[in-house]
C-alpha cells in the first residue's frame, strides 16, 4: 500500500492537531494547576515570613502540615521544612520560587495559547480546503 504525499500531509497535519489539542486540554492545564499551588505555597511561606520572621514561617509550615488540604501542598511543606535549617537567606530563597513558578505558568498559558491558535488555524484551512474541494466538484461537468 502506498502513501501519497496528500495522504501524508493529511495523517502529519491530523497528528499535529492531536498533539495541540492534547497538549491545551490536558497537559498545559495539569501543568498550570501544579505551578499553581507551588506559587500559592511559596507564597504564603513569604507572606509569613514577611509578618513574622523564622518563627512566623515555622508556624505556618504547622499550619499546613495540620491542615493537610492538598498533598502537593503536604510534600512541599516537608521538603521545605528540611530545607529551611539550611537557608541562609529563607525570604530570597521562597521570593525566587514564587517568581519561577509564576514565570513558568507563564510561559505554559502562551504555549497554550499557540497550541490554540494552531488548532484554529489547522480547522480553518480544513474548512476552506474542503469548500474548494466542494466548488469543484460543483464546477466539473458530470457525464
Amino acid at each position: 500500500m502506498e502513501f501519497s504525499i496528500n495522504r501524508i500531509i493529511k495523517i502529519a497535519l491530523t497528528a499535529i492537531f492531536l498533539c495541540c489539542m492534547l497538549f491545551a486540554n490536558f497537559f498545559a492545564l495539569r501543568l498550570i494547576l501544579r505551578y499553581g499551588v507551588d506559587t500559592y505555597f511559596y507564597d504564603k511561606l513569604l507572606v509569613a515570613y514577611t509578618i513574622g520572621g523564622t518563627n512566623g514561617l515555622k508556624l505556618e509550615l504547622d499550619k499546613i502540615s495540620i491542615t493537610d488540604k492538598s498533598l502537593r501542598e503536604s510534600m512541599l511543606a516537608k521538603n521545605f521544612a528540611t530545607k529551611l535549617e539550611t537557608l541562609v537567606n529563607p525570604k530570597a530563597f521562597l521570593q525566587d520560587k514564587v517568581q519561577e513558578n509564576k514565570k513558568m505558568i507563564f510561559f505554559i498559558r502562551n504555549l497554550r495559547s499557540v497550541a490554540i491558535i494552531i488548532v484554529l488555524i489547522l480547522f480553518t484551512c480544513k474548512l476552506f480546503l474542503d469548500y474548494n474541494a466542494r466548488s469543484k466538484l460543483k464546477k466539473s461537468p458530470q457525464g
